[in-house]
């Protein structure tokens, strides 16, 4: 049976991009998205009618925890999954002296709690099949403090850190590994933006934020971040396990 690889946040931006990538290598890709009508997702357009068959699209919310877990049995009973993808998640623009109970619990359920336990019960199936391995998008901003952005990175920072523990967890049989973007050329990333241009700021730095630039001097593409997901799924990264790779052009500087 053919492996099959679930991809949370499928429908647009890095999501999809790692659908597109998965699909060329000729995995079969699982997506799971809460946008309905997987027909009309953005990805659709992406996917070459030859790997059509090699394609499933999901709707569901992941933070309705239980229906997920449902989801996630009916799935590992109908196909040879090994492999994850956690990409889905949500950025809260708001200084955190103003973040309300409301925004705390939408970043905690979909950036931390939803991927921890699809985690789990991934990682518990790939461990009892020996096999198995698991990447998690994470953010560069779990790096480094960010202004109005402390809602995301705190959620972001407290994921990669349980990736590098369950990572521990799970050896020998199952790797797990993290990646982290900076900005990245994404409907997320130009909710920060004043018009549909990128600010000057954004590749310059800013010192009013205490923010610096891209060393190299552009954005992130999503195929930048697909192409380093779909390394750390592959065999040529058999080694590698509890790591994370920044992918942001230098912008947190190696730290």
């Amino acid at each position: 049976m053919q492996s099959a690889i679930i991809v949370t946040g499928a429908a647009q931006g890095i999501g999809a991009a790692v659908v597109s990538k998965l699909l060329q290598q000729n995995y079969h890709v699982i997506g799971i998205d809460k946008q309905p009508a997987p027909a009309n997702w953005p990805v659709q357009q992406m996917i070459a009618p030859q790997y059509q068959h090699h394609w499933l699209g999901v709707s569901q919310n992941i933070t309705d925890f239980e229906e997920t877990q449902i989801l996630l049995n009916t799935l590992i009973a109908q196909h040879h999954i090994t492999g994850l993808v956690n990409v889905a998640g949500i950025l809260i623009l708001t200084p955190l002296l103003n973040a309300t109970e409301t925004q705390w619990q939408s970043s905690l359920n979909i950036n931390l709690l939803a991927p921890i336990f699809i985690s789990q019960h991934l990682a518990r199936h790939f461990h009892q099949q020996q096999h198995g391995s698991i990447v998690t998008v994470s953010s560069n901003s779990a790096r480094m403090p960010r202004t109005q952005l402390g809602l995301y990175a705190t959620t972001k920072a407290a994921l990669s850190h349980f990736c590098r523990n369950l990572a521990l967890e799970v050896a020998p049989y199952v790797r797990v590994n993290i990646v982290s973007p900076g900005s990245t050329h994404t409907a997320m990333q130009q909710q920060l933006w004043p018009d549909n241009q990128p600010p000057a700021s954004i590749i310059n730095g800013d010192l009013n934020q205490y923010r610096l630039g891209i060393p190299l001097r552009k954005l992130a593409q999503p195929a930048d971040i697909a192409n380093t997901v779909s390394f750390l799924l592959s065999e040529q990264a058999a080694q590698i396990t509890m790591q994370e790779i920044v992918v942001d052009g230098g912008a947190t500087l190696g730290v």
